[in-house]
């Protein structure tokens, strides 16, 4: 069974971000979101590690490991000590929140002709960078355990529904662009779907 590292990845975080939105309020909170957000980025990151050594001639370059195993050792060490990072959580998310919405502006912004996105498609990823934004930059919402988790779980969600958008939209493209024949471009060939 041939499972997408970026279906798992999304299916981990709008779990995460469920599980952040259900558990708002319990004592020891800040600890048990360490070892939600561990398992965002080690699960992830273990598989994408499993799967370039499995089939290390599909990787041109070893580039996208650096970032796998920058999450895998994240991902373990909020696993293995939650205390160390109850403190600085707050600002850690807010951090972790604007650069996730960022990603997928540029993202978007760089594959604006083969996605053909459309201003809406920002939609989302804006909102997470604002939200993060806000966990960063105000002093009440920051000191605020309940208030920052709940901004967390929701920003998981949309970050969720905006990679799964850019998913379901770049296979769409492919799939598209596969039935273009040798030596064509893509806007030069109309396709009949």
């Amino acid at each position: 069974m041939k499972i997408s590292t970026h279906l798992l990845s999304n299916v981990v975080l709008l779990l995460a971000g469920i599980l952040l939105l259900i558990f708002n309020g319990q004592p020891d909170l800040f600890f048990w979101v360490a070892r939600i957000v561990g398992v965002v980025f080690a699960i992830p990151s273990v598989i994408y590690l499993a799967d370039s050594a499995l089939h290390h001639s599909r990787h041109t370059s070893g580039l996208g490991v650096v970032p796998a195993l920058g999450g895998l050792c994240f991902g373990v060490t909020l696993l293995a000590w939650p205390a160390m990072f109850a403190g600085v959580f707050s600002v850690l998310m807010g951090v972790v929140l604007v650069v996730l919405g960022l990603y997928h502006v540029v993202y978007l912004f760089l594959s604006r002709k083969l996605l053909r996105t459309r201003a809406w498609h920002y939609v989302l990823p804006l909102l997470v960078v604002v939200l993060g934004g806000v966990i960063c930059a105000v002093p009440a919402v920051r000191t605020n355990a309940s208030l920052v988790v709940i901004l967390t779980g929701v920003s998981f969600i949309l970050f969720n529904f905006t990679s799964m958008q850019e998913y379901f939209t770049e296979r769409k493209a492919r799939r598209s662009t596969q039935d273009v024949p040798a030596g064509h471009d893509d806007e030069q060939v109309s396709i009949e779907l």
